[in-house]
């Protein structure tokens, strides 16, 4: 895992806004407020994440390991399965998107 990545997911955890957890995720992204959603590879509702994303056109992160190494990423001491990025602040996500 590229050392930009933890940066720009710690950036993301402390500077920018993002929803942590699956209910309130989903439901970010039905209300279309988030820009980004980054999912774990053992999300349990990874499919249907994706599919609410690609319905409302918002772009997919896969984290290609477990819940717990995406919450180690992201500098907190909890398994993440999911995330949505309702404001980056300083992360630039298009890069963030093409490293993916």
């Amino acid at each position: 895992m590229p050392m930009d990545i933890e940066r720009a997911f710690k950036s993301l955890m402390k500077e920018g806004k993002v929803i942590i957890g699956l209910r309130k995720t989903k439901k970010a992204l039905m209300e279309r407020k988030a820009k980004m959603v980054v999912v774990a590879n053992n999300c349990p509702e990874k499919e249907e994440v994706e599919r609410i994303a690609a319905t409302n056109n918002i772009p997919v992160y896969r984290f290609q390991r477990k819940g717990v190494d995406l919450g180690a990423t992201c500098g907190k001491p909890f398994s993440i399965s999911v995330f949505a990025v309702i404001d980056e602040g300083k992360v630039d996500l298009q890069k963030l998107l093409k490293e993916s």
